[in-house]
C-alpha cells in the first residue's frame, strides 16, 4: 500500500500565511522548552478535524505546526502542567506573604484592626479559577514570577482595605480577585514593558497604558466573575483628580472597588520600588502630598501605620541631593513658565480639555503641596541652613523632593499617553506642552512607582 502524502496528514500545514506568534504565545512556547506541557484536552480545527488528542506533550516544533491550522479554541488555552497554580496555592503565597512581605506585614500587624494573616490570605482559597485562567497564572509563575508576586500583593492589600470597610466574604473574594488578575493583560505585552528601567518612548507608553483594558476584556470573557470585578480592573491606574488612565474619570465616577484597586496598587508599588530606601516614609508622603489623587477614607486607614516606621537620618550626600532636585524643580517650572510667556498674545482661550491646560493644572497642584511641605524651591535658600542641625528633617525633605520630580514625570508622561498626536506642529499651546514635557523627560532619570 502506497504511503499517504504529506499533505493528507491531520497535522500538515492548512495555510500557506506564516505564523506569528503573540507575545503571549511566545511565552508559553518559552515554558514547553522548559517544563512538561500537555494539551488538557483535544485540539480540533474549526472543521472539526481532530489533530491531537488530550494528554499530548506539547513541544515548540508542535505548537508551531498546530498553529498553522484554524483551531476551534485558542491552543495556549487548551494547555496544561502538573503543579499548576491553584486556589490553594494562592492562599499559602499570600499567607507567606503575610508573615515576609515588608508591606503586608504592616497590615496583619495592625493590633486595632483585629485581621489575621490567616483571615487576610484565607479570599484568595475560594475566588473562581478557570483552567486556561490557572495556566495562565502558571506561566507567570514561572517566568515572570515577581509578577504573579505583584498581584498577590495587590489583592491582599485591597481586601484588607475591604475588611476594614466591613466588607463580607463574599465581597472580599472579588477584590481578591480583582487585585490578583488586575495586571493579567501584562503577558499579552511586550516582555520589554515590564523593564521599569528601560526609557520608554511616548508610542510605546501609550500601548502599554491599554493593559488595563486589556485585562478587564480578558477577565470579562472568561464569564465566571461579576462585572465589578472587570470594571475594577479597568479603573487601577484611575486617580481620584482624573489625571489616571485609561478613561481619565474621577472621583465617585470610579468603583468603590476600583478605588480600593487603585490605592492598594500604589502600596504595591512603592514597596517594590522602594523596599530598601524607606518605602513607608515614601508612600505617607506621597499620600499627603497627592491627597487629590488618592481616596481620602481609604488612605487614612493606611495613614497611621506608614507613620508609624521612624525616618532615618539624612547624610551629607543627602543635602547635594537635596540641591540638584530642588535645582532641576525649579527649572522644569521656569521653563514651563518661560514657554507660556513666549507664546503670541491675544490668541484664542486655552481649552480647559487640552494638554496645556491640563499640565498647568497639575502643576498649579503640585506647587501648591510643595509650599505647603515647605518643599518649594523658592524656601530652599531659607530652609537648609536650619536642617543642618536635624539629619531626620533632612531626610524627609528629600524624599518630598524625590516625589516632586517622580509627579513631574508622571504630569509628563501621562500628557504624552492622553494625547499622542501632540507635536510641535500643532497649535502654539501644543506645540510648547510637548517642547516641555521632551526637555523634562530628558533630564530627569526614567522610572517612576
Amino acid at each position: 500500500m502506497a504511503s499517504p502524502d504529506a499533505s493528507d496528514s491531520p497535522l500538515a500545514p492548512a495555510i500557506s500565511v506564516p505564523w506569528l506568534p503573540s507575545h503571549y504565545q511566545r511565552t508559553v512556547l518559552a515554558l514547553c522548552d522548559r517544563c512538561v506541557v500537555t494539551t488538557r484536552e483535544a485540539v480540533y480545527t474549526t472543521r472539526d478535524a481532530k489533530l491531537v488528542g488530550a494528554g499530548t506533550r506539547m513541544t515548540t516544533a508542535l505548537f508551531e505546526r498546530l498553529m498553522q491550522h484554524e483551531l476551534r479554541a485558542p491552543l495556549e488555552n487548551l494547555l496544561t502542567l502538573e503543579g499548576m497554580v491553584s486556589q490553594a496555592s494562592l492562599a499559602t503565597q499570600a499567607h507567606q506573604m503575610c508573615l515576609q512581605d515588608a508591606a503586608i506585614e504592616l497590615l496583619v500587624q495592625d493590633e486595632a484592626s483585629g485581621i489575621s494573616a490567616a483571615a487576610l490570605a484565607a479570599p484568595l482559597n475560594a475566588i473562581s479559577l478557570p483552567a486556561a485562567l490557572a495556566f495562565m497564572l502558571t506561566v507567570m509563575r514561572e517566568l515572570a514570577p515577581e509578577q504573579l508576586a505583584h498581584g498577590l500583593r495587590v489583592a491582599l492589600v485591597a481586601t484588607y482595605q475591604g475588611m476594614r470597610r466591613g466588607w463580607n466574604k463574599s465581597e472580599c473574594t472579588r477584590l481578591a480577585t480583582a487585585g490578583l488578575l488586575h495586571d493579567i493583560g501584562i503577558l499579552h505585552l511586550d516582555p520589554a514593558w515590564r523593564d521599569a528601567a528601560r526609557p520608554m518612548p511616548a508610542g510605546e507608553r501609550q500601548q502599554l497604558a491599554t493593559h488595563p483594558s486589556l485585562a478587564a476584556r480578558l477577565v470579562h470573557g472568561w464569564e465566571v466573575y461579576p462585572q465589578s470585578v472587570a470594571v475594577a480592573i479597568l479603573e487601577h491606574h484611575e486617580r481620584m483628580d482624573g489625571s489616571g488612565y485609561p478613561r481619565g474619570i474621577r472621583g465617585e465616577q470610579i468603583s468603590e472597588m476600583g478605588q480600593m484597586l487603585l490605592l492598594a496598587e500604589v502600596v504595591s508599588a512603592f514597596f517594590e520600588k522602594y523596599a530598601n530606601d524607606g518605602a513607608s516614609v515614601r508612600l505617607s508622603l506621597a499620600l499627603r502630598m497627592d491627597r487629590q489623587k488618592f481616596p481620602v477614607s481609604l488612605a487614612a486607614l493606611l495613614l497611621p501605620l506608614l507613620q508609624s516606621s521612624a525616618i532615618q537620618p539624612g547624610t551629607a550626600g543627602d543635602l547635594a541631593e537635596i540641591r540638584g532636585a530642588s535645582h532641576s524643580l525649579a527649572q522644569a517650572l521656569h521653563h514651563w513658565g518661560a514657554l507660556q510667556a513666549g507664546l503670541p498674545a491675544g490668541g484664542s482661550p486655552v481649552p480647559e480639555d487640552s494638554p496645556a491646560s491640563w499640565i498647568a493644572q497639575r502643576l498649579a497642584t503640585l506647587q501648591t503641596s510643595l509650599f505647603d511641605t515647605g518643599a518649594h524651591p523658592d524656601h530652599q535658600a531659607e530652609l537648609l541652613p536650619l536642617l543642618q542641625a536635624d539629619p531626620a528633617g533632612v531626610k524627609e525633605l528629600l524624599f518630598l523632593l524625590r516625589e516632586a520630580l517622580w509627579q513631574l514625570q508622571s504630569i509628563a508622561n501621562t500628557a504624552l499617553t492622553r494625547w499622542p498626536a501632540l507635536n510641535a506642529g500643532d497649535e502654539p499651546h501644543a506645540g510648547a506642552a510637548r517642547a516641555w514635557c521632551d526637555a523634562l523627560l530628558h533630564s530627569l532619570p526614567a522610572g517612576e512607582p
